[in-house]
């Protein structure tokens, strides 16, 4: 499954609700893709939109799970959250201009 296909299918859980093996399902795609963000050979999300997308998604799901108290949602979250961090993060190592805020100091 693709990131788009996994946002699609985690809209449709947070708008009409879903199985807990199918959040799980969703949640497992989500650690998978997280675990591939290494391999993108540039940025994923250079504007943030994607970021912005997964939030929305994020408290989509919350209202759902306010609603519902159903435990694969909260795990379908928790997953979204792993993923726009190993976005974030991938982004942010490619982004010469978020080396640090050291650089340029003189130490010495």
């Amino acid at each position: 499954m693709k990131l788009p296909e996994l946002m699609r299918a985690v809209s449709d859980v947070a708008q009409t609700g879903g199985t807990p093996a199918h959040c799980e399902e969703l949640a497992r795609e989500a650690g998978r893709l997280a675990d591939m963000v290494g391999w993108a050979s540039g940025p994923i999300d250079p504007k943030g939109q994607l970021l912005e997308r997964l939030a929305m998604l994020q408290e989509d799901l919350n209202v759902r799970q306010a609603r519902i108290n159903d435990a694969g949602i909260a795990m379908l979250h928790d997953a979204l959250t792993v993923l726009g961090r190993a976005i974030a993060r991938h982004d942010e190592q490619l982004d010469p201009d978020s080396a640090g805020d050291d650089e340029g100091e003189d130490f010495a």
